[in-house]
């Protein structure tokens, strides 16, 4: 690469550009242009234009670490969760990014994989680079992340079955419930045999399955074969595989509960190579109610989570704690519903 590619406009490559660079080409003080990409709405429009560009046409990088030296915080965000590869997570990812968008702070994600004992090493790595906040977004046991939630120097919020232990700054639902129900809708239909396929990767999964048995057990149905599970994660392959393994064990089944639209799908497409008829002989009801879910032949029944909201509205809880403002409440229900469609009676 030659001298003046990757180089700003007054000679300096961009990762050394500094802020008294950018002050002195501007012709304010340091702390003016500190303060203005802090908070831009303190200066007036038209400065803040200018104090943009050169910021842009230089190259300057704003050093986390020296912020976070000189300040309470590096201003970062840092999100811990188990599935940033899954479909589910997007709707919570448009939920905090809306609601951090135009603030001051930036965002940073760090996955699990569902790997409960990497949960507690990832928050001590975001703690000691002195965040505005955590949101841990799904954590499979809290043993060891209370001890240092305590001691942190900076609000944690969280996305949580209500179950689980944190008391404040927490937003989420009963998964239980969202077991339950969805077993009684199906049982309301008509439907008898009722299978749960789909395995137990975490707590909020877990206690699906758990209220799936407490809803079969009340309706004297629960049979223990009926449940299957897989090491794979929720995918439309699995479903198809889980289903006909069902079917050699169990071939008097008439509905499907499945942990996921995704599995749901799968049973779904089982179904019509065997010409079963849906929902006529066998329902399926899915979970998370994925924009695909609507439009598959019958449509599926699915439970409905509201992720966007749940996303903005525990971003929206952790910036008034970073901020020191009132919050509106601990601990916010957000439920679920239930989307009857085709795929059910």
């Amino acid at each position: 690469m030659s001298k003046a590619a990757g180089q700003g406009r007054n000679g300096k490559r961009g990762a050394h550009v500094t802020l008294s660079d950018v002050a002195k080409k501007v012709g304010v003080s340091p702390i003016t242009i500190s303060r203005a990409l802090r908070n831009p709405e303190i200066v007036s429009e038209d400065l803040r234009e200018v104090i943009l560009r050169t910021v842009d046409e230089m190259g300057y990088i704003p050093n986390l670490a020296a912020r976070a030296l000189a300040g309470r915080h590096n201003g970062s965000v840092g999100v811990i969760t188990p599935a940033l590869h899954q479909y589910g997570f997007t709707g919570l990812m448009t939920g905090m990014e809306d609601r951090f968008r135009g603030t001051e702070f930036t965002v940073q994600y760090s996955n699990t994989l569902n790997h409960g004992e990497g949960e507690a090493g990832l928050l001590k790595s975001f703690l000691t680079q002195k965040p505005a906040g955590v949101i841990i977004a799904g954590a499979e046991s809290y043993r060891d992340l209370l001890p240092l939630i305590e001691r942190a120097a900076c609000p944690i919020a969280h996305i949580a079955d209500l179950s689980q232990e944190p008391q404040t700054l927490v937003v989420g639902l009963d998964h239980y419930a969202a077991g339950a129900e969805p077993t009684r809708f199906l049982l309301s239909k008509g439907y008898n045999r009722i299978a749960f396929i789909g395995r137990g990767a975490d707590v909020r999964s877990r206690r699906r399955i758990e209220g799936y048995e407490a809803a079969m057990r009340e309706a004297g149905r629960f049979d223990p074969d009926l449940i299957i599970g897989g090491d794979a994660p929720s995918r439309t392959g699995l479903g198809r595989q889980l289903f006909s393994s069902l079917l050699q064990r169990v071939p008097d089944i008439d509905a499907v509960f499945a942990q996921s639209d995704e599995l749901a799908l799968g049973v779904l497409i089982e179904c019509a190579v065997r010409g079963i008829r849906v929902p006529e002989d066998v329902g399926i009801c899915g979970f998370n109610d994925l924009e695909f879910s609507a439009f598959t032949e019958p449509s599926l029944t699915t439970v409905h989570i509201p992720r966007y909201d749940i996303g903005y509205r525990v971003a929206d809880m952790l910036l008034r704690a970073v901020r020191g403002e009132p919050a509106d409440e601990d601990k916010a229900d957000l439920g679920f519903t239930i989307i009857p469609r085709g795929s059910t009676r």
